[in-house]
């Protein structure tokens, strides 16, 4: 009996005995771990949840203040100036228009700060001097942009700095350039004027540039004015 206890398979038994005894001891030491972890994560959550709560609030105080309502007393005043090329004998060698309109139009009339309208700028030449190459058409909008800031430009025209410019090659008709302008804040009480005389156009005919002549000049205005004055408190544009 005490031999068969020696044996190897005895020594066997004997030893494999305290091997399941070293692995509960990690067990135990896994399961305070897990039980200290699952501490700190529930007291972490509402912390969690208060930062996602607080998202949405962050996200509107970024958002972009709201924009101040349209505020527009439209005017009826409009400016086509004609334009023609004469010979030394008087004779007209060709001759056309310069198409503009605004919309709302505050020429002739008031707007309000914040507010936008459209211009609308298309030369047309209705018979060209022949020989004609081209003509580059200009307007100066210097007294607009003092009060206003260009949002868009589309349509073949481009600004150089306060010019507005366009080639029109014959036969091309051109299609319109429209620019949309905002009115500035600060700027009540202020004027803008277009005229005949801030439009130019040279024309490059037989490897010389030829000027032209206007037919008709006149200018056309607009004031910007306070919504108070205009009596705009959330409605748009004025009768």
């Amino acid at each position: 009996m005490y031999e068969a206890g020696n044996t190897a398979a005895g020594r066997d038994r004997g030893t494999a005995v305290p091997v399941p005894r070293m692995w509960r001891r990690p067990r135990g030491a896994w399961g305070l771990v897990g039980l200290v972890a699952a501490v700190l994560l529930g007291t972490s959550l509402p912390a969690n949840a208060a930062a996602a709560q607080g998202q949405p609030v962050a996200a509107v105080q970024a958002a972009p203040a709201a924009v101040d309502p349209e505020c527009v007393q439209p005017g009826n005043a409009r400016l086509s100036p004609r334009f023609y090329w004469r010979n030394v004998f008087g004779v007209r060698l060709g001759e056309g228009v310069i198409h503009e309109s605004s919309s709302p139009n505050p020429f002739g009339g008031r707007i309000a700060p914040g507010s936008t309208f459209t211009f609308r700028w298309r030369p047309e030449t209705t018979r060209n001097p022949v020989g004609s190459q081209y003509h580059i058409h200009r307007v100066n909008l210097a007294s607009v942009m003092a009060v206003a800031d260009v949002e868009s430009v589309t349509g073949p025209g481009s600004f150089a700095g306060t010019t507005l410019s366009v080639q029109e090659t014959p036969p091309h008709k051109l299609g319109d350039t429209v620019v949309r302008f905002r009115i500035r804040p600060g700027t009540e009480g202020r004027t803008a004027t277009l005229s005949s005389a801030d439009h130019s156009l040279t024309t490059r005919w037989l490897f010389t540039n030829i000027n032209n002549l206007w037919e008709n000049s006149g200018s056309i205005s607009f004031t910007v004015a306070s919504r108070a004055s205009l009596g705009c408190t959330s409605s748009s544009v004025l009768g």
